[in-house]
């Protein structure tokens, strides 16, 4: 897992900047109605590039890695070219209908949006829906990095379009808030600039060719509806938490979106770090049929994110509102939108475990050429949280959308668990349960003490220095206990250090 610590680090650095994109609309907007308008206008065309973009991703790779063995690089890369031409041409028609039915997609992500609301937001959005063709076009070429262990290139591109984004706010802060729109269409789309030449070197020549008879892509679309149904779940549930929200009452959106957005911080960093390395390797050996290395990877990446992502739930649900406050109130943004937001983390913290396990599982079916078991999972999810959520909502408003979202995730991840066992065999072997005990009861042990240090150190000093040591302490006790308990990843993790001391 060498590659993917490494690539931990790139991208906490790539969350850093998105953290300070969320920080720069709190301070600049807080839960007004232009925060609301960009957080709808910024997803509209995330989510529809982030379930096209995924499902090519993932149905990419494995289709690539065949053609390579079947034929050659050359041959695969033909596929390559052909493939990025047909997605150009799919990608613009998409855009042009998203421009024309800008109004109606707008309604359904904010359903609470009308008059003056609703225009502005139709408006930033048809902007933002100018870069949907870029995206889609550059997903491929994303995973064509990936495939040839390029991983901090091809996830290096965030760092600069939020640079470009918090630009602009500042822009629109002092000369109109119109501006918003002109830096989420540049944002979107100049990110991409820099795999251009890191594409060319690595022998890359793209080629006008448009042959949908082609074998490869063929084979692609056969898998590729149903994983564009599979991967969707995430942004389908979040998309219908922010649609009920708006019906709420103003800054809904905004709240939500900010726990949301520390919550997929977590899973960003560590999911999407593990994925990106395990997932090319676990499609090399399905196109083997290789199932005992499939599963090796799968046990192996399951036991590093829960190093990481257990600790960190805990971590989010014990200072949920010290976290929300150091980063985001102030400005526009007070400590009662602080105080809002923290709830609504905390319901949304430990969702973080069941994604993380989920995604991997996942990446078996797809590695395998399985894909009808993911879209069944994905739709039992979005069943599940559409119910909750208009039941927990009209109980506890929109802590309740968080709770339903947490919950169908869970319920998501087990279901596919027990479908893999089947493909498979278990992967929550006795050796990687015990592991996880371990790791579990240090968080546990984590989250306690540095609660009380933090009660021991309130008033004594300022919160934010005050968390801060916390948090530094909950890294100590957390550190000595998979030390004393002997966690067999963290081993791994040791050895690692000592290499690069060496």
């Amino acid at each position: 897992m060498k590659t993917s610590y490494i690539l931990m680090l790139i991208t906490i650095l790539s969350k850093v900047f998105g953290l300070l994109r969320e920080q720069a609309l709190a301070y600049f907007f807080g839960t007004s109605l232009v925060a609301d308008v960009f957080l709808v206008a910024f997803q509209l065309p995330m989510t529809f590039t982030n379930i096209i973009t995924g499902a090519v991703a993932n149905g990419y790779i494995p289709v690539y890695d065949k053609a390579r063995e079947k034929g050659s690089k050359e041959y695969a890369d033909k596929f390559t070219a052909n493939l990025s031409n047909i997605i150009l041409v799919f990608s613009i028609i998409i855009t042009i209908l998203a421009l024309i039915f800008a109004r109606p997609l707008v309604k359904l992500m904010a359903e609470g949006f009308s008059g003056e609301k609703l225009d502005f937001a139709v408006f930033v959005s048809r902007a933002a829906f100018l870069s949907i063709f870029v995206t889609c076009l550059a997903s491929i070429f994303k995973a064509y990095l990936q495939i040839y262990n390029k991983f901090i290139l091809s996830i290096s591109h965030a760092i600069l379009m939020n640079i470009i984004i918090i630009f602009f706010m500042y822009f629109a802060y002092k000369n109109g808030v119109n501006f918003i729109s002109l830096g989420l269409m540049l944002g979107f789309i100049l990110q991409y600039i820099i795999f251009i030449f890191p594409i060319k070197n690595l022998g890359y020549r793209h080629k006008l060719i448009l042959d949908f008879k082609d074998e490869n892509i063929k084979n692609l679309f056969k898998i590729i509806l149903p994983i564009l149904i599979s991967t969707s779940a995430i942004e389908i549930n979040f998309m219908i938490s922010r649609s009920l929200a708006s019906g709420l009452f103003v800054g809904a959106i905004s709240t939500l979106n900010y726990a949301y957005k520390l919550q997929s911080f977590v899973t960003g960093i560590v999911v999407s770090s593990i994925i990106t390395v395990t997932y090319p390797k676990m499609a090399a050996f399905g196109a083997e049929n290789n199932l005992l290395k499939v599963k090796d990877e799968a046990k192996d990446a399951i036991s590093a994110m829960c190093l990481l992502v257990i600790p960190g739930a805990f971590g989010l649900f014990s200072f949920s509102f010290e976290i929300v406050k150091l980063l985001f109130v102030r400005g526009e943004f007070t400590i009662n939108d602080g105080k809002i937001t923290a709830v609504i983390l905390s319901f949304y913290a430990f969702g973080i475990i069941a994604i993380a396990i989920r995604e991997i599982i996942s990446r078996i079916f797809y590695s395998l050429g399985n894909t009808l078991s993911p879209v069944k999972n994905s739709i039992l999810i979005v069943i599940v949280n559409i119910i909750l959520s208009f039941v927990l909502s009209n109980v506890m408003e929109v802590r309740g959308l968080a709770l339903a979202t947490t919950i169908s995730f869970f319920l998501g991840a087990l279901s596919l668990y027990k479908s893999s066992i089947k493909l498979v065999g278990n992967i929550f072997d006795k050796k990687l349960l015990i592991n996880i005990g371990k790791i579990l009861s240090a968080s546990i042990l984590m989250a306690i003490l540095s609660r009380l240090c933090f009660g021991f150190l309130s008033g004594k000093i300022s919160s934010n220095l005050t968390l801060v040591i916390s948090i530094f302490f909950a890294l100590i006790i957390y550190g000595l206990s998979l030390i004393i308990l002997r966690v067999d990843e963290f081993q791994n993790l040791k050895n690692l250090i000592k290499k690069f001391k060496n």
